[in-house]
């Protein structure tokens, strides 16, 4: 079940960043020059792996907790995750001595899954995907009486996702295109958004697997179409559809969407590795994995590769480092 999110402004970006510049730094914007050799064109890299936690989500969820807090609502919270939001939504959790219940698909990411241990939420590994997730959180939501924090449907989780665009148009970078990757939509639509309201020439493409492509359905069909079915090693792009609100943001405020397949990933993730001595996940390298696949006349002479995290699985990275 998805809840009907309302419309997110550029005002509610911008007081996201306020209350969070109180916890979170920016993270860097650096040229690549191996990125750029690589794809034909001057690469610029956003790297959210030097976030506390190492992923884009801490700036969903943490907004999400600060609001909460705000309005005094209940005492716990609940979220469903492949990883990285219910990691994030641990941290912010921890941070203001909340309980944190986090419900994970069987089989995810395990470093992801250990990370949010350590933060000390509970954790329920239950279904076989994100969506299945999600269901058994609304379950013990309504039995528990705890406050659930959507991934991506939820007008804070978008204005705090939202605040990666905002930052990236602060930090006076030349740039004329960004790449952000898709998974529910919300980190793609909060940027785009507050990319096109500050830039409004700057090109905005979403990345999409091609085994978990929701997204581009949706915006072919003009509504959402969620999958029966996800098949990507990207699990952090991996929900079967994204909302309505997330939908109407790529409507207005995205160029293109462009799919990519999951041995696409590969290259990038050990260009990443041996040349700019970076551990990025699959979900984090599919930006970049678009630039060296299309090259970056596709996207712009000089485009943004959003790196959203850092958590590469164990099998993963073993399968690239046997690349070299």
């Amino acid at each position: 079940m998805q809840e009907e999110t309302t419309d997110v402004s550029l005002a509610d970006v911008m007081a996201a960043q306020e209350r969070l510049s109180r916890f979170l730094a920016p993270t860097p914007l650096q040229e690549s020059t191996a990125a750029s050799e690589a794809v034909g064109g001057g690469v610029l890299l956003k790297l959210e792996m030097f976030q506390p936690i190492r992923v884009f989500k801490i700036r969903g969820a943490l907004n999400r907790v600060l609001r909460m807090r705000a309005a005094g609502l209940a005492p716990g919270v609940i979220t469903a995750s492949a990883g990285n939001h219910g990691l994030a939504v641990a941290y912010s959790a921890n941070r203001f001595d909340l309980q944190a219940t986090i419900c994970v698909p069987r089989g995810g990411n395990q470093a992801k899954v250990r990370a949010i241990g350590r933060l000390g939420a509970r954790i329920i590994e239950e279904g076989e995907d994100f969506q299945a997730a999600v269901e058994n959180a609304r379950r013990i939501q309504q039995a528990e009486g705890l406050t659930f924090i959507h991934a991506y449907d939820d007008p804070d989780v978008i204005a705090g996702q939202g605040t990666l665009g905002l930052e990236l148009t602060q930090q006076g970078g030349d740039f004329d295109a960004v790449l952000i990757p898709i998974g529910g939509g919300g980190l793609l639509g909060g940027a785009a958004l507050a990319i096109k309201e500050r830039m409004p020439r700057t090109k905005v493409f979403g990345i999409a697997m091609s085994g978990a492509d929701s997204m581009a359905r949706s915006l072919a069909a003009g509504e959402v179409v969620a999958l029966e079915a996800v098949h990507t090693i990207a699990d952090g792009l991996a929900p079967r559809s994204p909302s309505t609100a997330t939908l109407r943001l790529a409507q207005r405020y995205v160029d293109d969407v462009v799919v990519i397949d999951d041995q696409d990933l590969f290259a990038a993730l050990r260009l990443l590795l041996y040349e700019e001595h970076l551990v990025v996940e699959p979900s984090g390298a599919a930006t970049l994995a678009a630039l060296m696949r299309y090259g970056a006349a596709r996207f712009g002479r000089r485009p943004i590769a959003v790196l959203s995290g850092g958590f590469c699985a164990d099998d993963v990275l073993g399968q690239v480092v046997k690349m070299a």
